[in-house]
């Protein structure tokens, strides 16, 4: 008769501490205080626990105990989902937790089987932008298994904790921002219709304009992807008007320096003829040339407390809120400037037309 060995979880139960407890003892970590190393290694012995063996070329690797968290992301050259993964990861290692990076998510279609990932014996899930209001992270965090979802595209009525950025508040302070150095004409290339954070973005700059006592114009908001591609076909679009925008508020940092670079082919000066400001304050932000003025989420801390959410579901603990949203803030630099002096892209493509005829 095959012997039934001990888990890790089993033997946190009984001794009354998180999984990532238990591993930190069974790997030697100092942040654990005595009197738990003690209960922790009395219920060790209790079972008779001993570790998996792995096979190894290194014999200090064989006995590795540390459990595992999933992480699941849409794609893999995002700058934004780097930053998120940088504190995900780094946070992961403070709680005694591997990562192993899952199935690429493709749109909207999750690439998994929820029973495999019960089974594969991993503490708890992380998935960054995707909808969590459907299956199979629905059917994941309906039956109990620890969920984490970073920026959601929708959350609905699923029971796995969400972690955001104030959107709306982001979008109010980019067009403030805008309109502090006079401009009127203000485009937003928001993210696409589907998103939650596009909406929320898309509705702080309505605010915005109105608490202006400006009128929005519906012609100046263009959806696309959040890509660097995106961005440029937006500012094509935008660019190509009679009465082109002076500024444009991006959804996402990828979309402001498609546009930026939209603008620069066409010999339209940023920030001179055009402002552009941003949203995430990605690593690309600071590297852009001119550097990208942008609304910043603190994506390392969303990263951070995305794994310290899931340490509590793993634990059992009582979550206080289902849906957390950490403040944003305005980086001001050189891609936005106050309107006057060369009057904008209208102003300048009249002169390039009055060059051409004379």
């Amino acid at each position: 008769m095959k012997q039934v060995r001990t888990t890790l979880a089993e033997v946190a139960a009984a001794s009354g501490v998180s999984i990532a407890t238990v591993s930190k003892v069974l790997n030697d970590h100092t942040d654990v205080a005595e009197t738990t190393r003690r209960r922790v290694q009395q219920a060790l012995h209790d079972a008779d626990y001993r570790a998996p063996r792995r096979s190894s070329r290194r014999p200090e690797r064989v006995a590795s105990t540390e459990p595992t968290i999933e992480v699941a992301f849409p794609e893999w050259q995002n700058a934004y989902e780097v930053a998120v993964l940088d504190g995900l990861t780094s946070a992961a290692e403070a709680e005694g937790y591997e990562v192993v990076i899952g199935p690429r998510v493709r749109g909207e279609q999750i690439d998994f089987d929820p029973q495999a990932l019960r089974r594969s014996g991993r503490a708890g899930a992380i998935f960054v932008t995707v909808d969590a209001s459907r299956d199979p992270i629905k059917a994941l965090s309906d039956t109990g298994f620890p969920v984490v979802v970073v920026d959601p595209v929708r959350v609905g009525r699923t029971q796995c904790v969400s972690i955001g950025a104030t959107n709306f508040t982001g979008g109010v302070t980019a067009v403030e921002h805008l309109l502090s150095l006079g401009h009127r004409r203000i485009a937003h290339a928001a993210g696409p219709v589907s998103v939650e954070c596009s909406h929320a973005r898309l509705a702080g700059y309505h605010s915005a304009l109105r608490q202006a006592a400006i009128e929005v114009d519906d012609t100046l908001v263009t959806h696309s992807l959040f890509t660097y591609d995106g961005g440029r076909a937006v500012a094509a679009r935008l660019l190509d008007r009679p009465d082109p925008p002076t500024a444009v508020f991006a959804a996402c940092d990828e979309i402001a320096l498609g546009i930026v670079e939209e603008a620069r082919r066409r010999s339209i000066r940023v920030p001179e003829d055009l402002s552009v400001i941003g949203f995430d304050d990605s690593f690309l932000a600071s590297r852009s040339a001119p550097p990208l003025t942008t609304v910043a989420q603190p994506l390392l801390e969303m990263g951070r407390l995305a794994v310290r959410s899931l340490t509590q579901l793993i634990a059992g603990d009582v979550v206080a809120t289902r849906h957390l949203e950490l403040a944003t803030h305005l980086v001001v630099r050189d891609s936005t400037a106050p309107l006057g002096g060369s009057g904008g892209v209208g102003a300048q493509r009249g002169v390039r037309e009055s060059v051409g005829r004379s």
